[in-house]
């Protein structure tokens, strides 16, 4: 049984991937002495920071479009109650047989 215990043990170790943990470690160890791991994470870094900055310009963007809407939409109805007012009074005037001084744009 003594003989059987080692291949087994390495068995068991290798079916569990130690062999690629063992060699992503190597690799990593290896990024790390030549830099790479650094220039990585600074380019991801910066990778995050261009990506937070294009979100907050577009949450912007939309704040300041519904913000555009929202003005458009009062400024229309503003517009509406005007011309029913200019209606209204100019149906007044008409009841009155008073002519209106200014004549429609349709008139025009």
């Amino acid at each position: 049984m003594a003989d059987n215990t080692i291949p087994l043990i390495v068995a068991i170790l290798g079916s569990g991937g130690l062999g690629s943990v063992v060699t992503s470690v190597i690799h990593s160890i290896a990024m790390a002495r030549k830099g790479i791991a650094g220039k990585e994470e600074d380019r991801r870094t910066d990778i995050v920071k261009a990506r937070d900055f294009a979100w907050a310009r577009m949450a912007q963007a939309e704040a300041d479009a519904d913000a555009q809407e929202r003005r458009a939409d009062e400024e229309r109805a503003k517009r509406i109650r005007w011309e029913e007012h200019a209606a209204r009074l100019r149906l007044q005037l008409i009841r009155a047989d008073i002519e209106p001084a200014e004549p429609t744009p349709e008139e025009n």
